[in-house]
């Protein structure tokens, strides 16, 4: 393992694996999450009408960019996996995996996948049918349109777009952290961006934002 210096930072100036608490992003975050649950117990009605009104506005001026975003993320994963790129091992040189690609995949499938198909395959599109989804502009409930947009918007959902999206983000984290031994974090990366300031206000900020976003 690299030595490190007084910072925690190893010899090429990269943050080294630590495991510690940072406050502004852990209180930031408590502090975020809090405020988002008080709002939905003590105003349930008043959340639903304003998430609906931002979602809405969202789906209708940035739709079309969410999917080109979405597409280009699938094609540039698999260009990934065709290329060169997708011989760069994740982990020190000398590191085996310790599962077999049909392992991985099993336990991919059945802990992101499973329990969500077995519920979402029928509600997903029993949902799109009854109230059509305005990607693709204004469809009656309950008609043959809606059917043909239920089903497409589900396979979407499920099918290898957000496999491609997983993979994006796995990918930078793995790399960063197990190839350039930076914080297991999204700040991380931004690296090649930003530099070390990942590890200042701008770091915070991503992991804070990082966090609402999943929530």
């Amino acid at each position: 393992m690299a030595e490190t210096n007084e910072n925690g930072r190893n010899g090429n100036g990269l943050q080294a694996e630590t495991s510690h608490i940072n406050p502004p992003v852990f209180f930031g975050s408590a502090i975020l999450i809090i405020g988002f649950v008080l709002f939905g117990v003590f105003a349930p009605e008043r959340m639903g009408s304003v998430f609906g009104a931002v979602q809405n506005w969202i789906v209708e001026t940035f739709g079309w960019f969410y999917m080109l975003a979405v597409a280009a993320f699938l094609i540039f994963s698999v260009g990934v996996a065709v290329s060169s790129m997708g011989e760069i091992k994740l982990g020190p040189d000398d590191s085996e995996p310790d599962y077999n690609y049909v392992t991985w995949f099993a336990m991919l499938f059945s802990a992101g996948m499973g329990i969500g198909l077995l519920f979402w395959s029928v509600s997903e599109p029993i949902m799109h049918l009854n109230t059509p989804s305005p990607l693709f502009g204004p469809i009656a409930p309950d008609s043959p349109a809606a059917v043909q947009a239920s089903m497409a918007i589900t396979f979407f959902h499920w099918g290898i777009h957000p496999w491609a999206i997983y993979s994006i983000v796995g990918l930078a984290l793995a790399f960063f952290a197990y190839n350039r031994r930076l914080p297991l974090t999204i700040r991380s990366v931004f690296y090649p961006l930003i530099g070390n300031k990942i590890y200042g206000v701008w770091g915070n900020l991503i992991d804070v934002l990082s966090v609402l976003a999943t929530l």
